[in-house]
C-alpha cells in the first residue's frame, strides 16, 4: 500500500468520529478488487454534515443536494459547465407560443432503484407532493406558476390543475402567466423526480437512511444520517453504466480535520474551504492538488435600508467608496475572488463588463459631510469564518473616513433568525443563484417581497417592474439588458448592497480522480472515473 492511501497515518487527537468511522468501516462494502482481479473504482468525498436529510424538496442546503445528488434526478440536469441538457426528459422541451404550455416527453423504460418503471404520474406525484402544506418544500416560489400550485399551497386543493398527464410518458404543465426561468428550474435539484409508491411508503423516513430510491447512477447503499454513506453503481442506469464502482461520502465536524484526512490519504476529494486557502497553497503535499475556479455568486455587505443611518443615499455611496476591494481580495482572501464592479458576476448574461466600484476615501469622507453624516455609528452581526474575516477588514476602512462599526459575531442558527426577522443593520453575506441567470439571482434578492425577508427592505417600484418583465420575456437578450439596468440602478444608483467580490471556490482532490468538478456549488459525481493504472490509488 503506498503512502499516499497508507491508513498508518491515522488522524490524531482532532480526528472527527465520523473520520475514524469511515476507516474502521466502508458502510455495507468490504472494498478490495473486483471478482475480476481489477481494482474497483472507489471515490471517497468528504464534506460536513448538513443533517438535513435528502429529500430536496425539503432542504436548500448545496451539501445536502451533493449527497442527494447520485441518488435522485430531475427531468433536466445542469452540468459543470452550467449548460442545461435533458436528463429525465427525451428532449428539452419549449414553451408553445403562449408562453405557458409546456408538453415534455419522458425518456422511456427508465428504472428506480428499486427496479420500478419511471413514468408521468411519478412527476406528477412529486409536484403536487411539493405544494401540499404537510411537506413545508422550501423552494416552491421556483415552480409556484403552475396552475393550481397556490391553491394547494393554501390547502384549498390536492391536485395540481396545471400538470396533466396524457400518458405514461407524456405530461403537459400549464402556467398561470410566462416565466422564463421555469425550464431552467426543472433542472434543480429541488426538482428531484421521487418514485409514488416508495416515497409514500417511507413517509415521514423519505430522505432519511435508506429510504431514498431514486433514477440515479447509483444506488444507496448504507447511510446512518451521522457518519457515512456508501452508494454502488446503479447496474440499470438509463444513460450507460456508471464509472465508479462506489462513491463513499464521510462527514466531518469541521474543516481542518476533513483536509487533516485528504493530506493523509483517507479521502481522495473535498471543497477547499477559503479560510484554509493559504495554508495549502503553501504545502507541498498538497498545493499541486488545489483546483480553484470562478463562481457565479457575490459576497456584499447588506444594508437594512429601513435603519435612519443607511435611509440616505449619500451614506450608502460613501460606504462603499471607503472599500478597497483589490486589497480585500490579494490580502484577506490570498486571491481567491474577483473585484466585484457591480451584482452579477461575469458569466451571467447581464453582466456589466465597464461597471466599476471606485475606491476613493476622499470622496467617500465628502459624501458623509454633505449627509451630515460625520459621526456614524453603524452595527453589524456576522458569522463565524470568512465572513468576520472580511468585515473585520471594512471595519478597518469605514473607520478610515470616520464611520464606527460595531462588529459582533453571531451562532448560525441565531444569525439566520435575525437576517430573516430584519434585525440586522449592517452585515456580510455570499449569495450564489444555482443558474447564470438574473432571475435566480437578482429577484431572489431584490424584489421588494423578497428584500422584506432578507433585512434589506429594498424597495424600488421600477426595479420592481423591470424584473417582472424580465421573468416573462421569452427573449434572452432582451433579459439579459433588463438585468443590467437593475443592476446598475441596485449598486451605482441607490447603492441598495454594497459588492465585494465575485468569489472563487477550490477543491483539492487526489491524481488518480478524473473528472473532478463543481458545478456552481453542487459537487456532482456524475463524471467522475478513477485511474486505476495510477501507482497512488489502491482500494481500501
Amino acid at each position: 500500500m503506498t503512502s499516499s492511501i497508507s491508513r498508518r497515518n491515522l488522524l490524531k487527537g482532532s480526528v472527527a468520529t465520523a473520520a475514524v468511522a469511515s476507516l474502521a468501516a466502508c458502510g455495507g462494502s468490504d472494498g478490495g478488487d473486483a471478482a475480476d482481479g481489477s481494482k474497483k473504482k472507489i471515490v471517497r468525498w468528504g464534506q460536513g454534515n448538513p443533517k438535513l436529510g435528502l429529500d430536496m424538496q425539503k432542504s436548500t442546503n448545496s451539501g445536502s443536494s451533493n449527497v442527494s445528488d447520485p441518488i435522485f434526478e430531475p427531468l433536466l440536469r445542469w452540468t459543470e459547465e452550467n449548460e442545461l441538457v435533458p436528463c429525465l426528459l427525451a428532449q428539452m422541451p419549449v414553451f408553445e407560443e403562449d408562453g405557458v404550455t409546456l408538453h415534455c416527453t419522458l425518456k422511456e423504460n427508465v428504472k428506480f432503484h428499486d427496479g420500478t418503471t419511471l413514468t408521468a404520474n411519478d412527476v406528477k406525484y412529486t409536484f403536487e407532493r411539493m405544494f401540499l402544506p404537510a411537506t413545508a418544500a422550501k423552494s416552491t416560489y421556483m415552480y409556484d406558476r403552475i396552475k393550481g400550485a397556490a391553491e394547494m399551497l393554501d390547502g384549498a386543493a390536492t391536485e395540481l390543475e396545471g400538470l396533466t398527464v396524457e400518458d405514461d410518458t407524456h405530461f403537459t404543465f400549464v402556467l398561470t402567466d410566462p416565466m422564463a426561468s421555469f425550464i431552467s428550474n426543472l433542472g434543480l435539484n429541488y426538482a428531484q423526480i421521487f418514485p409514488k409508491a416508495a416515497c409514500e411508503a417511507a413517509g415521514e423516513k423519505w430522505g432519511w437512511g435508506t429510504d431514498c430510491v431514486g433514477t440515479g447512477k447509483y444506488r444507496i447503499v448504507s447511510n446512518d444520517d451521522t457518519t457515512e454513506v456508501v452508494y454502488e453503481k446503479f447496474a440499470d442506469y438509463h444513460d450507460g453504466e456508471p464509472a465508479l464502482d462506489e462513491v463513499r461520502v464521510t462527514y466531518f465536524d469541521d474543516n481542518n480535520t476533513k483536509l487533516m484526512a485528504f493530506k493523509n490519504g483517507d479521502i481522495d476529494w473535498c471543497e477547499l474551504s477559503p479560510d484554509l486557502l493559504a495554508q495549502y497553497k503553501a504545502d507541498p503535499d498538497v498545493k499541486d492538488m488545489i483546483t480553484s475556479f470562478e463562481t457565479l455568486g457575490v459576497h456584499f455587505i447588506n444594508l437594512n435600508l429601513n435603519s435612519e443611518n443607511l435611509k440616505d443615499v449619500r451614506v450608502r455611496e460613501a460606504l462603499s467608496l471607503a472599500i478597497d476591494r483589490q486589497a480585500i481580495v490579494d490580502n484577506t482572501l490570498s486571491g481567491a475572488g474577483i473585484p466585484a464592479g457591480c451584482w452579477l458576476a461575469p458569466q451571467t448574461p447581464g453582466h456589466d463588463d465597464s461597471a466599476v466600484l471606485e475606491y476613493d476615501p476622499e470622496k467617500a469622507k465628502q459624501l458623509l459631510k454633505e449627509a451630515g453624516a460625520t459621526n456614524l455609528t453603524l452595527d453589524c452581526k456576522v458569522r463565524k469564518g470568512q465572513f468576520e474575516k472580511y468585515m473585520t477588514v471594512v471595519q478597518s476602512y469605514w473607520a478610515e473616513v470616520g464611520v464606527t462599526m460595531n462588529l459582533t459575531v453571531e451562532d448560525n442558527g441565531v444569525w439566520q433568525s435575525d437576517w430573516a426577522g430584519g434585525n440586522l443593520e449592517i452585515t456580510g453575506i455570499g449569495w450564489f443563484p444555482l443558474y447564470a441567470d438574473g432571475d435566480n439571482h437578482i429577484y431572489t434578492y431584490f424584489y421588494s417581497a423578497n428584500a422584506a425577508k432578507k433585512s434589506s427592505f429594498y424597495n424600488n417600484p421600477e426595479v420592481d417592474d423591470l424584473l417582472s418583465r424580465a421573468r416573462v420575456s421569452q427573449d434572452a437578450d432582451e433579459r439579459a439588458e433588463l438585468y443590467k439596468q437593475v443592476d446598475h440602478i441596485i449598486t451605482h444608483e441607490d447603492y441598495a448592497a454594497i459588492p465585494l467580490y465575485w468569489p472563487k471556490s477550490s477543491f483539492v482532490s487526489k491524481p488518480y480522480v478524473k473528472g473532478a468538478k463543481c458545478g456552481n456549488l453542487i459537487y456532482h459525481f456524475f463524471d467522475v472515473d478513477i485511474d486505476t493504472s495510477d501507482p497512488d490509488y489502491t482500494t481500501v
